[in-house]
């Protein structure tokens, strides 16, 4: 069984450190839960695991392999995803061509995307998401609600099928609908394998899915892991000082 972790991770960013000393790992086709106040560290975390800003010292690696120094498209690639909290608008790039130029630069070279199955594919995907398939036309997250860019995120997920997914709080800012379908979305990859790692405020959201791990980051370290009584406890009385 593969994992993804990073060990004894360290991020300096300004002169403040944001990740002290940090280990975790992730075994495929297991759900964590990371909680933390704000400015805990928690979106660094997921920033460094990507490639967008580089650790000072520490290790990352995908099955015992590292990513440290990769190119992001590259550690993408390898089947990292990572959906932003606020993720930003691309006019002009339609929803299919993102997902289209995605998709075929996985290929090996010389190899063409079969168009007639990446819409059957993405079509079914929008419909799970209860997204009209009009909205393959429009430009990414140009004019969306927040609920709406982040359903695009999850479709984007469906399409590419990482091996590990690093979500920060998709469930924010979604209707009830939205939640039922990203949570059997997550439901559906993890039964295949995919391993997620997702940041929350609101862990109840994910109590149905039995995550199993729940980590509290608090100034750059995981201070406490456990189940899901943890998380239950933090939304009780609040996080440890």
């Amino acid at each position: 069984m593969g994992s993804l972790c990073v060990k004894n991770l360290c991020l300096t960013l300004e002169e403040k450190c944001i990740l002290n000393n940090l280990s975790l790992c992730l075994p495929s086709g297991e759900l964590h839960i990371l909680m933390g106040k704000n400015g805990a560290g928690k979106s660094s975390l997921f920033n460094a695991i990507s490639g967008i800003c580089s650790p000072n010292s520490g290790e990352i690696s995908l099955d015992g392999e590292s990513l440290l120094g990769l190119p992001i498209e590259l550690i993408a690639r390898r089947g990292i995803f990572l959906a932003f909290q606020s993720p930003i608008a691309l006019p002009g790039v339609t929803i299919a061509q993102l997902l289209r130029t995605a998709l075929q630069a996985r290929l090996e070279n010389g190899a063409l995307l079969d168009h007639m199955k990446f819409y059957g594919d993405m079509h079914k995907a929008m419909d799970a998401l209860e997204m009209p398939r009009s909205w393959a036309t429009r430009s990414v997250n140009d004019g969306f609600s927040g609920g709406e860019r982040k359903r695009c995120e999850i479709l984007q997920m469906l399409l590419l099928e990482p091996r590990y997914a690093l979500i920060d709080e998709i469930d924010s800012g979604l209707d009830v609908n939205g939640i039922r379908a990203t949570m059997a979305a997550i439901s559906k990859m993890r039964s295949a394998g995919t391993g997620f790692l997702i940041i929350t405020h609101q862990p109840q959201h994910f109590q149905g899915l039995n995550p199993d791990r729940v980590h509290i980051l608090s100034e750059g370290n995981i201070i406490q892991s456990g189940g899901m009584e943890l998380a239950k406890s933090v939304a009780s009385d609040g996080f440890m000082k």
